[in-house]
């Protein structure tokens, strides 16, 4: 018998990840603050809870995906939290994107009512999400891990045990900070090539055959070219990330730039109101101070 699986907190990422899950067969039961964001999948067939603790009554392995540490630190360890309610041999399963200090907190309490817990970060945005392509970057124990691959694979492929509790967050941070300063390296050299009258396709087309490429340059024709700022990452879970990023580096003495400078742009982004705008957004601030724009046009066109 397929076993029974909880979503608490199915928003921009979480539905996504959660209807992967019910695609593979699996009995769910859902719960988010905004009742709107949980029809889609009560359509698809999973039960509706009235709150976090039903879902956990109702679950042997529970999923979280939570704006910030603060809310996954309420949703788990206040009375009658998670670890309060879930019965032993429950998996707890946080996919948010937090300090690690909060997953650390977390499990001593798990293990001392017998309940299992894992961080489990992902990457690959909203698009990653639907297409279940996520990379998960699990922390925690080996066991409880492995009882809940199955339902792990049912939204990535790449499933890397990392280490202990925080770890999975510390390669979160490190990679989200990567993913920045290669996004915004890229903005930078495209405002200089628009502005010095190269087409940005171009642009675009030979860096990425040449050393300069990564994932980065598909914003150009994605999002940049057509000015669609949608949010697949929002510039405001960016900046948290980032400051997750340095709050690690401080505690461990390492001398850190590019973070310092990436975020530099998104608290520009969130002064001037674009906090919930995907963070391609940042591009119009440096075609602002270049006093130039790409040409706007059709992905691909």
């Amino acid at each position: 018998m397929a076993v029974k699986v909880g979503f608490i907190g199915v928003g921009n990422m979480g539905n996504p990840m959660a209807g992967n899950i019910l695609k593979q067969s699996f009995p769910m039961t859902v719960f988010d603050l905004n009742p709107k964001a949980m029809e889609n999948l009560v359509q698809a067939g999973a039960a509706k809870a009235g709150s976090a603790g039903e879902v956990v009554d109702n679950s042997e392995i529970v999923l979280t995906s939570l704006p910030a540490s603060p809310d996954v630190e309420a949703t788990y360890l206040n009375a009658g939290g998670l670890v309060d309610r879930a019965k032993p041999g429950t998996i707890l399963i946080d996919l948010s994107s937090v300090l690690p200090s909060t997953p650390r907190k977390i499990e001593p309490r798990a293990k001392a009512r017998g309940v299992h817990f894992l961080e489990a970060p992902v990457s690959g945005g909203v698009s990653g999400a639907r297409a279940a392509t996520l990379a998960i970057m699990v922390g925690g124990d080996a066991e409880p891990l492995e009882r809940a691959r199955p339902v792990l694979r049912a939204i990535g492929p790449n499933i890397f045990h990392v280490g202990p509790v925080g770890a999975g967050n510390i390669a979160k941070a490190i990679n989200n900070m990567m993913a920045c300063v290669n996004s915004l390296a890229m903005m930078e050299g495209l405002a200089v090539g628009v502005k010095a009258g190269l087409d940005p396709m171009t642009v675009y087309e030979v860096v990425k055959a040449s050393s300069g490429g990564s994932k980065a340059l598909e914003r150009i024709p994605r999002a940049l070219i057509p000015r669609d700022f949608e949010p697949g990452f929002k510039v405001a879970l960016m900046n948290k990330d980032l400051d997750t990023f340095t709050a690690i580096a401080k505690e461990l003495h390492v001398p850190i730039s590019f973070a310092n400078v990436a975020q530099r742009y998104q608290q520009m982004a969130l002064a001037a109101g674009l906090g919930e705008q995907d963070t391609s957004v940042v591009m119009t601030l440096i075609e602002q101070l270049a006093v130039t724009k790409v040409p706007q046009g059709k992905a691909g066109a």
